[in-house]
């Protein structure tokens, strides 16, 4: 049933004062005073003011007294303004609508919103309503405001593509530039293979004729020590000799790899270095914990030992020291190598150390710190034999002053890989 006329009825009026008045703080009712946007309050099905904010007074032409208890239909000529408000009072609906766009140029067009002002049994007893007028101007200028909206929109999604395929134009320039020095080393890595085929032609010949006249001296001497250093002397021409083969048929021995004990190589090596070692004045110590048997080829451990060793001497000053230690692998790092069991060989220095910057670089070849006396080409074989094996070599090195040191790690498995 729709709500008596406020004439009838004086309870509505005294319904909206009694919700404006309570729903409306100060400071809200403040904020709506100053709202550039016309507001008013209105009570009844006939629609009376009670309430006008400045913004409204404006639109209407009229003073707030001129305005207040007075009926919609008196102070506004606005097209569909009353009905509109009719069908809020009596649906309890909210309704936002704007007039049909009229063909005169800068015709006024009026856009309403409007919500119904409840009482305490939840009936409408009034409607709120804000009017705004538009012009084509003001439409126009909505329009151009979307476009520019749109345009950043859209300049911002530009400037996100175009970081995205500057990201990926530096991965490539990036990737390419890792090619270009793989290229680079590949074509060093082939001169320098042609250059030891060379060499180890060349060497080969005068080589066997030193170990051919090493084994006619062997019979002539008589005293041990003699016999002892011509047995050394032959293991290493041996040991040449196989290393001038790898370097001439570009691969490694042909024969099966062999068992044999870690701790008698250690031995070997160290022995044969530790005159050096004394004219340094460097401490050249040894701890097995083991005899470390394993099947691998003997010539090629014999290559990494010597690399390291050699490589702890040059990194030590006079009363320094270089420790050789053998023990048994830990059981996680053989199930890391999928091994049963292995060795690890440690031979650690106090020299100098390795910065920060250059132990990722250590194993590349032709990376080398002593300048000119070093050829860069030692870990990196020495890696490249230990990895053929199934093992691993890592490094640990501190620059510290008064603590600095090296500690090259090589793991071995205690069988050849197939």
């Amino acid at each position: 049933m729709r709500p008596k006329e406020l004439s009838e009825n004086p309870d509505v009026d005294a319904s909206l004062r009694f919700n404006w008045e309570r729903g409306v703080t100060s400071i809200e009712r403040s904020i709506l005073d100053t709202l550039p946007l016309p507001m008013a309050a209105l009570a009844g099905s006939n629609h009376i003011v009670r309430y006008v904010n400045s913004a409204f007074c404006r639109l209407a032409c009229k003073t707030i007294d001129e305005l207040m208890g007075r009926p919609l239909v008196e102070i506004a000529a606005w097209e569909g303004c009353l009905e509109l408000s009719d069908r809020v009072y009596s649906t309890g609906d909210v309704i936002v609508q704007t007039e049909p766009e009229r063909t005169e140029a800068n015709s006024a067009r009026w856009s309403y919103t409007m919500w119904p002002i409840r009482g305490p049994n939840d009936h409408p007893v009034g409607v709120m309503m804000q009017v705004t007028e538009t012009t084509h101007a003001h439409q126009r200028a909505i329009a151009v405001n979307e476009q520019l909206l749109l345009s950043g929109v859209r300049q911002h999604e530009l400037r996100e593509t175009a970081e995205s395929l500057n990201a990926q134009l530096q991965v490539e320039i990036a990737d390419r530039k890792r090619m270009e020095q793989a290229l680079v080393h590949s074509e060093k890595l082939a001169v320098t293979a042609r250059f030891a085929s060379t060499m180890a032609h060349e060497i080969n010949n005068p080589l066997e004729a030193m170990t051919n006249l090493v084994y006619l001296l062997a019979p002539l001497q008589t005293d041990a020590e003699a016999r002892a250093y011509i047995a050394t002397l032959e293991d290493q021409l041996q040991g040449l000799r196989r290393i001038t083969a790898h370097s001439l048929k570009f691969h490694r021995d042909g024969n099966k790899p062999a068992e044999f004990r870690l701790s008698a190589v250690l031995r070997e090596v160290s022995d044969f270095y530790r005159p050096q070692a004394e004219r340094q004045e460097i401490a050249l110590q040894q701890r097995f914990e083991t005899d470390g048997t394993i099947l691998a080829f003997r010539g090629e451990i014999v290559q990494v030992v010597t690399n390291l060793l050699l490589n702890a001497l040059d990194a030590t000053s006079a009363h320094g020291q270089v420790i050789l230690h053998l023990y048994p692998a830990p059981r996680w790092l053989c199930v890391v190598h999928t091994a049963s069991r292995g060795y690890c060989l440690s031979i650690a220095d106090s020299g100098s150390g390795i910065a920060a910057q250059d132990r990722a670089r250590v194993y590349q070849p032709f990376f080398t710190t002593k300048g000119e006396r070093g050829t860069g080409l030692g870990l990196w074989v020495s890696a490249g034999i230990v990895n053929r094996v199934g093992g691993s070599i890592r490094v640990w090195s501190t620059c510290r002053p008064g603590r600095s040191g090296t500690c090259f790690s090589v793991f071995l498995p205690a069988q050849h890989p197939a």
